[in-house]
């Protein structure tokens, strides 16, 4: 089996060299434009399986461009050079590339390569982690493409939206546009995007635990890559099926197709597909018990993702460090990579936030253009009115009548022009200002981390050196407060990590978790507050409690609902938990006598920084928070509350 799957490898690659080859064959005898596209043609054919050899290229058609003079011709080899430096993982070189590529297009007012640059730097910011940003980008590059009605490398931008919105766990809707970008893929024939689009999917519902729908589009990607010949992507259909493998627990088809995968990667010098291989190589070592051999796999996964600086990569690798260095009981090199793996974390945070900033100037201008156009506009109102009045003048006379006509039709298609300005510039108004906010609440959740989180790691390092002082004694009173503390540290790390919501997701969601014991834990963190002013009333379902998620968010979202109702119980009341399993939901009533939230609040408690407590009692996030934990789980919250009588929060979370 191992012979035969390099058999067709090595054929793969001969074929593709072949190609190759056969243009250069040709370009030698070629000169100026002709050359030039000859190149770009070379280039397209080699980026994904011999990036180096790509690049070369892209230099001749380069400085033969920058010889003629071409403009047009220097902005599309400038953005292929930007796709080489992509796919070698190189995105800093690629953003400056296509950059340079775009200033070009825009000057030359040439709509395609304009288009083009907004998809290729949207997909950059996807990659660099800057999502809102990229999400603007894409969807400008697909809105133009429909406007001008240009099908080609529609689907590649449609794949590219979904891959934002699977970033972002939004997974129905990431699967909605990589099977828009597959339909559209297979109506203009374009294998290649075909095979992306399957990957993607596949991806998909992978993420969604639907392990048997994700194999079929992976074997179904594994088949096509090895009938078209693309080596990138047939990798990445090895990978995937690997993965649901490991993920299945069928150890013997895993080291198969993840030795596969490798093996395509290093055919074509694929430094990012060889890392993802060795990173899945040593979770699953890791899984068998063999945390020595995950760590040898780890470092090589390293070395390459440090290589073509994958920084995403690089935060994964370091918080496996600290797992595998926890099952070898290396303490002091498990609290090494968790310290880089923070480090690290908050850096990139701050990078996104700092690029988000950096991108105000350009908000700016478009808003001074917005102004300019409202100049213009004015101005085309002002001869409206003047050939209407010319108009009217010249009416008297039969052989000026046709004048008339042709003037109304003028100011006609310019009023429908001036709509068309007018709808554009209300959009660009609207990610202007969604990017503002995220760039403020971006900035105010970095520095609220770092100042917070020093103090938590002194109080978590202070009560773990305590504990260890008093290893041996028995008073289990003692050993209870020991846990609350840590428990009150763990929940402020957790308060201080969902800061990060305001730019970015957090976490997985595929923990194991059991409603009652989180909601147990809650109210024995909050029993000193409540203990002499609130009666607990819990009436939990006997059946089961376990349902999958992030048991820390889930920590967060119960306590801010608990700590709430509180609060709002002023002398003494009674607090009722109730949970219910209906089908496939857990539902988790939370009921209070307390003083109810007036009407005119209601539609607002979700809102950030939103809060009717006295200043300095209160930031107005506990809610905002919570929302967007529950919505993470893909569950709801349904409030219904009244002055008199008391406030009721229905959680409903799928099991």
């Amino acid at each position: 089996m191992r012979f035969i799957r390099t058999t067709i490898l090595l054929l793969t690659l001969s074929t593709a060299f072949g190609q190759a080859d056969s243009l250069i064959q040709i370009m030698e005898e070629k000169n100026g434009i002709d050359r030039i596209e000859l190149l770009h043609e070379i280039v397209i054919d080699l980026w994904l399986n011999y990036p180096e050899r790509a690049r070369t290229y892209g230099m001749e058609a380069l400085k033969i461009s920058k010889e003629l003079g071409d403009s047009t011709m220097i902005s599309k080899s400038l953005r292929l050079i930007a796709g080489v430096h992509y796919y070698k993982g190189d995105y800093d070189q690629s953003l400056e590339y296509n950059q340079r590529a775009f200033d070009i297009a825009v000057a030359l007012k040439d709509s395609t390569l304009i288009n083009n640059g907004y998809n290729n730097i949207g997909l950059l910011y996807y990659n660099l982690g800057s999502y809102q940003t990229a999400l603007e980008y894409l969807l400008r590059s697909k809105t133009i493409k429909n406007k001008i009605g240009e099908s080609y490398g529609l689907s590649t931008t449609l794949n590219n939206i979904g891959l934002v919105f699977e970033r972002i766990h939004d997974y129905g809707q990431a699967r909605d546009y990589f099977e828009q970008a597959y339909d559209q893929a297979i109506s203009l024939n374009e294998p290649d995007n075909i095979l992306y689009s399957i990957n993607n999917i596949g991806i998909t519902y992978m993420k969604e635990g639907n392990l048997e729908e994700a194999l079929k589009y992976f074997r179904r990607g594994y088949r096509m890559g090895a009938e078209i010949e693309n080596i990138n992507w047939g990798a990445v259909s090895a990978r995937g099926i690997g993965e649901v493998f490991m993920l299945s627990g069928e150890k013997d088809s895993v080291l198969y197709y993840l030795q596969s995968s490798l093996d395509a990667s290093q055919s074509i010098d694929d430094k990012k597909g060889m890392a993802e291989v060795y990173y899945l190589f040593a979770k699953n070592s890791l899984e068998d018990g063999d945390a020595r051999r995950a760590l040898e796999y780890l470092d090589k996964c390293d070395d390459w993702a440090k290589q073509i600086q994958i920084r995403q990569q690089q935060l994964d690798n370091l918080k496996l460090y600290s797992t595998i260095y926890s099952k070898l009981q290396d303490r002091d090199k498990e609290k090494e990579y968790l310290g880089k793996y923070i480090e690290l974390r908050d850096s990139l945070f701050q990078d996104v936030v700092t690029r988000n900033l950096s991108l105000i100037p350009l908000k700016i201008k478009e808003e001074e253009d917005r102004f300019t156009l409202t100049s213009q506009q004015a101005k085309i109102q002002n001869q409206l009115v003047t050939n209407q009045l010319f108009t009217f003048i010249i009416i008297i006379t039969v052989p000026l009548l046709i004048v008339m006509i042709i003037l109304l039709r003028k100011n006609d298609k310019k009023n429908k022009e001036l709509q068309r300005n007018n709808e554009e510039l209300k959009h660009t108004q609207k990610l202007l200002i969604t990017s503002e906010k995220m760039a403020s609440l971006g900035v105010l959740a970095a520095g609220v981390g770092h100042e917070i989180n020093n103090p938590l790691n002194f109080i978590k390092n202070g009560i773990g050196a305590l504990s260890k002082k008093l290893e041996g004694n028995e008073d289990e009173e003692l050993k209870s407060y020991f846990k609350i503390v840590n428990e009150g540290v763990d929940r402020a790390t957790n308060i201080v990590k969902s800061l990060s919501h305001f730019s970015r997701k957090g976490p997985g969601v595929d923990e194991k978790c059991n409603i009652h014991e989180i909601i147990e834990n809650c109210l024995l963190i909050l029993h000193n507050k409540i203990r002499n002013k609130v009666r607990v009333i819990t009436n939990f379902t006997s059946q089961s409690a376990i349902l999958k998620g992030n048991e820390g968010r889930l920590h967060q979202a119960m306590m801010n609902i608990i700590a709430n109702a509180e609060q709002a119980i002023v002398d003494e009341g009674t607090l009722t938990i109730t949970t219910r399993r209906k089908s496939d939901v857990m539902e988790i009533w939370i009921e209070d006598d307390g003083e109810g939230i007036p009407e005119e609040n209601l539609m607002k408690i979700s809102d950030p920084f939103f809060t009717t407590k006295p200043p300095g009692e209160g930031t107005g996030l506990g809610l905002f928070i919570t929302f967007s934990i529950i919505e993470e789980h893909s569950g709801s919250i349904e409030v219904e509350s009244n002055p008199s009588e008391g406030s009721k929060f229905i959680i409903k979370l799928p099991l």
